[in-house]
């Protein structure tokens, strides 16, 4: 009887063992399918899809990316809470927008944080920090900004390249929190970098002088010449973006 007590016993806790294994496979296939869901939408996003202010609609993105209505809202909530995304009640959610005031509040706290990041990875930085920041940097170098068949937009390619620089500069500074925070800041106002890519001084603009610059002066150890070129460099970024908003309020204001 004991015996014939012990295999049922061992039977029910085998058959719970595997309940549980299935409810944790089952809920981390979910989770990474609300991950890729997720990437595909922000390189939607980041590929300039959809302009600022658009606001997404969840069944045409379930449709988009071959999912439920769940993965995508939970693909939105997050996204939200990167910032890329708005959420306003009863209406749902929408491309990040900003005002002029705000994006060049945006810029200016940039300047701010990565300033201060960038020189503490300098002080804190060694020749592993160095080395890799110049391979990422030859990586954004031998990237094509912009492509042949579409010469007055940025390639997704070389966004991700210059991101990636952008991170570099900040990785030696040891403060996650920072970095993050400012990832979160250079999100905010990707979209609009993006979408002022055809303007004139955008197109002029020797931005791979500018990164070169910023390079040579945080491998001589050059502390504040770093910081005041990365802010000039994102100073005449925001007043490009500021050019391309002036321009859609004046489209705006003339079609009223």
């Amino acid at each position: 009887m004991q015996t014939a007590f012990c295999s049922k016993e061992c039977i029910r806790v085998s058959c719970l063992s595997f309940a549980i294994l299935g409810t944790m496979s089952r809920r981390a296939n979910s989770e990474t399918i609300s991950e890729e869901v997720r990437e595909m939408l922000r390189a939607d996003i980041f590929s300039a899809q959809w302009a600022p202010g658009t606001r997404l609609q969840i069944s045409e993105l379930s449709t988009r990316y071959a999912t439920s209505s769940t993965v995508v809202r939970d693909a939105l909530t997050r996204l939200a809470g990167e910032k890329l995304l708005q959420f306003q009640p009863n209406r749902g959610y929408f491309i990040a927008e900003y005002t002029l005031d705000e994006l060049r509040d945006i810029g200016e706290l940039r300047c701010r944080i990565e300033e201060y990041g960038l020189a503490l990875a300098i002080e804190r930085g060694d020749v592993t920090w160095e080395s890799d920041l110049i391979a990422v940097h030859h990586r954004l170098e031998r990237t094509p900004r912009r492509g042949t068949d579409d010469p007055h937009h940025i390639t997704i390619e070389w966004f991700s390249a210059h991101q990636a620089f952008h991170a570099k500069l900040l990785e030696a500074c040891r403060v996650p929190m920072l970095a993050d925070f400012a990832a979160t800041l250079s999100d905010a106002t990707a979209l609009y970098r993006l979408w002022s890519a055809p303007m004139p001084r955008a197109e002029s603009r020797d931005i791979e002088a500018e990164h070169q610059a910023i390079l040579d002066a945080v491998l001589a150890h050059d502390a504040p010449t770093a910081t005041q070129l990365l802010r000039d460099h994102y100073t005449k970024t925001i007043a490009i973006i500021g050019e391309l908003e002036l321009a859609r309020s004046g489209a705006g204001a003339g079609e009223n």
